[in-house]
């Protein structure tokens, strides 16, 4: 009888425990974060209210009403809990911010605005725990840079030595180390659009290369560019000028011109443009004009250039000639074609040359 007392004791012990509300083993909820303390309690019921009403297969106007006035509470308690969590990032208070958000999660599970504030939170604070980290990296390479004097003093007063050349060249290492690592940073900052403090970082590592340590050409010219984005980046917007009045812009006919383009015919458009550009030189209502005559022009060139070399190579000199002449015809100061219409007309004159009767060169 005493053995088996002693075994069932255990589990009349459990069995107390789990029926005791104070000893329950079910985690208590986080209260919510600047909240009344009965928040929680009311976030669920409406929102069981509200999943209960929504399952219903139709709904009644009272109804309908009823969903529209919970959904408004319920947008309104997630707006209440994001504005809260930004508010305490503000203060720096990363831990309590997160948990506001995690708490409202925990009652509105299937919230979108919240889980998408949620992602963001996490995001600034990777931000921030990365500034905070190039400032820490940025302190220890300004303080390389004050030590780097330091050394070239000492330098100066010993003689040459083991012990120096050993300090010497270990501080070097870390004089590189830092500048790596502050590359790096800079190159994060600049992901984020940190200007600022991606060009403090750029300044310190430039420093610490100094001109004394080997480095490739190409770091070098990397830190200057970075360097150059930066100061752009920064410069201050130059403000804009008083309103003038706008001179009064001659309309040209450019409808015939459109039309030619239009069609292809690049000698009338030619035509059309020089003539319209010899009335207003700079005319900016024929820029856009310009542009696609110039474009239709670089692949007529291109095209010929290609299809006669096809006819050249098939032995079809005289076809490929004339493909050439009429390109150059419209764009005469090609070099490529003019060297393409010079070959084909020398060829020509040396196979008139030997089909030609003997006789009749003399």
């Amino acid at each position: 009888m005493r053995d088996g007392r002693s075994a069932l004791a255990p589990l009349l012990l459990l069995s107390a425990l789990l029926v005791q509300p104070s000893c329950s083993l079910i985690p208590s909820e986080q209260p919510l974060i600047g909240f009344p303390p009965n928040t929680a309690q009311q976030v669920r019921q409406n929102a069981s209210e509200l999943a209960y009403l929504q399952g219903q297969p139709a709904h009644t106007p009272a109804q309908q009403k009823q969903i529209a006035q919970l959904s408004s509470r319920l947008q309104q308690f997630e707006r209440d809990v994001i504005l809260t969590a930004r508010s305490l990032e503000q203060q720096n208070h990363w831990r309590d911010a997160q948990q506001a958000l995690d708490s409202a999660i925990h009652l509105l599970p299937d919230s979108r605005a919240l889980h998408r504030a949620r992602q963001q939170q996490v995001e600034r604070r990777q931000h921030q725990e990365e500034r905070v980290r190039t400032e820490l990296e940025i302190h220890k390479g300004e303080q390389l840079l004050k030590d780097t004097v330091a050394y070239q003093h000492l330098r100066q007063l010993k003689e040459p030595g083991v012990l120096n050349w050993l300090e010497l060249k270990n501080f070097n290492r870390k004089r590189r180390a830092s500048a790596e690592s502050l590359q790096e940073h800079a190159q994060r900052a600049l992901a984020r659009e940190d200007y600022a403090l991606a060009q403090r970082a750029l300044k310190v590592a430039q420093g610490l290369y100094g001109e004394d340590l080997p480095l490739a050409s190409e770091v070098r010219e990397k830190i200057t560019r970075d360097l150059a984005l930066t100061s752009q980046k920064l410069r201050p917007a130059k403000p804009r000028p008083a309103n003038r009045p706008r001179k009064k812009v001659e309309k040209l006919p450019i409808a015939e011109l459109e039309q030619s383009l239009d069609a292809g015919d690049l000698v009338s458009a030619r035509q059309h443009l020089e003539a319209l550009e010899q009335r207003s030189p700079q005319p900016p209502q024929l820029r856009s004009l310009q542009l696609e005559f110039q474009a239709q022009l670089a692949s007529r060139v291109t095209t010929a250039l290609q299809r006669g070399n096809e006819l050249y190579s098939q032995g079809e000199i005289q076809r490929a000639l004339d493909i050439w002449r009429e390109a150059g015809a419209l764009a005469p100061d090609n070099l490529d074609l003019q060297a393409s219409i010079a070959r084909a007309e020398k060829l020509l004159e040396n196979l008139k040359a030997l089909s030609a009767p003997r006789g009749a060169e003399r």
